[in-house]
Parts: structure tokens; C-alpha cells; sequence
């Protein structure tokens, strides 16, 4: 096998050898010049720029990114306007959300337009393995498209240009790598202190005073108050679901319908009875922030009386059992009665603390809901 191999290796050079030794006559082609070097034919140049809100203080950055490109392009003799595509409000995560994004990698697949200028590789892509996935795409058209990253003056086309955005995601993935056991350290280090997070815009029955401390909402623990005592006196979970959408008393995150899902959340969670688990999920990585359930993979800290109970201990013990054991419930319903007067307050954005009118009010309910 091995003498087999050798014998055709030594054709293979003697073929070399002679190739050198027998003058032929080959005609040489030259190449086309580099799309990006050739003067002679003008370039069809565009613009990509994006902030991932609508601040005031990023909307002067937006306007600026536009009008110096507009100015950089419409200067250069040897390149054409291809357009400005620009999103304003949305995150680089996800491109299906970026439309003049997707547009404007639609015109290159069209052939309108030759070179790509952008900021940074962070403005145009996630992250740089996306952005080395987008610039193959727009080198492998028919009509090669180029991505001209200004911060660090390399242009796609260039031969040398994938080696050194290989360098750069590694070192951009050791910096998000460093970031993220960071951020993960110091939130630790709060739950082993017993400071934890609680956002509370989703959490019924709570809200938070004007120094950012968890208070109990009145209105809003009415209607867990509701929830417990109707399903300890026996009332099924679509029962108390149907009762509050009959009533029209929304979920904690407005909408109309209930489902026996959110009514089962509300039972399980021990905050009702002042008690916080922290780290209940966690973040997979620092690159696809998938969150999974903390089922035993993390540790997990407990903080007793964190934050002040609607429901008493030995209530939500109790509803606990009657989870784990439904057939321990009284088939004998108590009716209980629904809160008279439940207000709803938004909770979060520009609104926070506003308060939802229902048409159904009656002038008296209405001094009621403003004293």
C-alpha cells in the first residue's frame, strides 16, 4: 500500500518536472480590477445607521449618523448615492425587526449597490459571527457587495479582511464573556445579601413607592385575596377565572382574558406570603440570553419576609396542599364574595400610576376611587 502510494507521488513530481522542463504555450487572462480599486467605474454607494431607541439623546446621534453620510458620499466623485438606510427604535438582535435593514441587503442582492458603509460591525450586526455570516452572503453575490467598517477601517472585499474579523470575535467574545460573569458576580453577591430584584409591573397585588420598596397594592390584593379564598373553599381554577372575567377585572398585564395558568401562577408563588426566591431561572450564555428554570443546576437563596404578605403562612400552606392533593378539596363551595370596587393602576412606562376608569362607575364609586 505504502509503495503504491510512494510510486504515485513520484508520477505526480515527475509530471511537475517536466511541466518546467517542456515550454508551453499558455495565454494569460488578466484579472478584472478589484470593484473597490477600480476608479474608472464609479461606485453605487450606501449608508447603514441605527440606535435602538427614540431618546432625545440618541435621536441627535440618528440625524448626525444620516447627514454625514449623505455628506461623505455626495463629496466623492467617484461614488453615486445608493440610499441611506436607517432604523430608529430597534434592537440589533433580531434583524426581522430592522425593515430598511432588510431592504437594503434586498437591493444588494439586486445588484443596486457595490460598497456598505457602517459605523461599527456592532451597528450593523449582533455580534461578529453574524456579521462574518452577512459580509459572505453579500461577497458571494453575483455582484460582490462590500461592508466598509469605519472604526476600524476594514472593507469586506479586502483578502485579508475575514482573518482579522475572526481576531476581533474572539476578543469581542472574551470581552462579553468578562461582562456577563460580571454582571453575574455582582447579582449574586446581592441575593447572598439578601437584596433581590422584583420587578413588579407583572406581579399582581404589588407596586412600588417613589423610593423603588415593594408595597402592597390595595386594590390589586383584593383580588389574590379573591384567588386563595375561592380556591381554599373549594372554587376550580376555570371557576375563579371565569368569575374575574365576568366581573372585568384584567390581569396584571391588561388583558381581558384569564387563564387557569395565570390563576396557578398566582397560588404557587410564595411572595403572596412575603417569602422571595432568588435565582428561580438563570441565563444559559451571554450570546443567545435563553433563560432556563433554575431546577436545581444553580443555588438558590431564600429571603423570609422579604417584602410585606397579602397572604398569611398558614393560608398558602394550605392552598399548597390543596395543589398537591386536589382530592382533599371541599365539594361544598363557600361563594365568596368578589372585591366591590377593584381599581386598576397602570404600572410601568409613561402612564406608571395613572389609573384605569371603567365607564361602569357610578358618580359615588368615582369620589370613591380620587379621595
Amino acid at each position: 500500500m505504502s509503495d503504491n502510494k510512494s510510486r504515485i507521488m513520484t508520477q505526480k513530481q515527475r509530471q511537475i518536472s517536466k511541466a518546467f522542463e517542456v515550454k508551453r504555450n499558455v495565454k494569460i487572462i488578466p484579472a478584472k480590477k478589484d470593484i473597490i480599486e477600480n476608479q474608472n467605474n464609479k461606485l453605487h454607494v450606501a449608508a447603514y445607521c441605527r440606535v435602538s431607541t427614540f431618546d432625545d439623546s440618541q435621536s441627535g446621534s440618528f440625524e448626525l449618523q444620516k447627514q454625514s453620510y449623505l455628506e461623505k458620499i455626495n463629496t466623492n466623485p467617484n461614488w453615486i448615492l445608493a440610499g441611506i438606510y436607517a432604523d430608529q427604535g430597534t434592537s440589533g438582535t433580531s434583524t426581522r425587526k430592522r425593515t430598511q435593514f432588510m431592504k437594503m441587503i434586498e437591493d444588494c442582492r439586486q445588484g443596486k449597490i457595490d460598497l456598505i458603509l457602517v459605523k461599527s460591525v456592532s451597528r450593523f450586526a449582533r455580534n461578529q459571527l453574524d456579521f462574518i455570516g452577512t459580509s459572505r452572503e453579500l461577497k458571494s453575490l453575483p455582484h460582490p457587495v462590500g461592508i466598509y467598517i469605519e472604526d476600524i477601517n476594514l472593507n469586506t472585499l479586502d483578502t485579508n479582511s475575514e482573518f482579522i474579523l475572526g481576531i476581533l470575535a474572539i476578543v469581542a467574545q472574551g470581552e462579553s464573556e468578562q461582562k456577563s460573569a460580571a454582571i453575574t458576580w455582582s447579582i449574586i453577591e446581592r441575593f447572598k445579601k439578601g437584596l433581590p430584584i422584583i420587578p413588579t409591573h407583572n406581579l399582581l397585588g404589588y407596586t412600588k413607592d417613589k423610593f423603588g420598596r415593594v408595597i402592597i397594592d390595595k386594590s390589586e390584593s383584593k383580588v389574590v385575596k379573591f384567588i386563595y379564598d375561592s380556591y381554599i373553599n373549594g372554587t376550580s381554577v376555570t371557576e375563579i377565572a371565569n368569575q374575574l372575567m365576568k366581573r372585568k377585572i384584567s390581569t396584571v398585564t391588561g388583558l381581558e382574558r384569564w387563564s387557569n395558568s395565570s390563576i396557578y401562577h398566582i397560588l404557587r408563588n410564595e411572595k403572596y406570603k412575603g417569602e422571595v426566591v432568588m435565582q428561580k431561572t438563570f441565563t444559559v450564555d451571554c450570546f443567545s440570553h435563553k433563560s432556563r428554570k433554575n431546577n436545581g443546576e444553580k443555588t438558590q437563596y431564600i429571603l423570609e419576609h422579604g417584602i410585606p404578605s397579602i397572604i398569611s403562612d398558614k393560608k398558602w400552606e394550605l392552598t399548597q396542599k390543596l395543589l398537591k392533593y386536589p382530592n382533599c378539596k371541599s365539594k361544598s363551595t363557600k361563594v365568596i364574595s368578589m372585591p366591590r370596587l377593584y381599581i386598576k393602576r397602570i404600572k410601568s412606562g409613561k402612564l406608571r400610576n395613572y389609573i384605569v376608569l371603567d365607564p361602569s362607575w357610578k358618580p359615588k364609586e368615582i369620589k370613591e376611587v380620587f379621595k
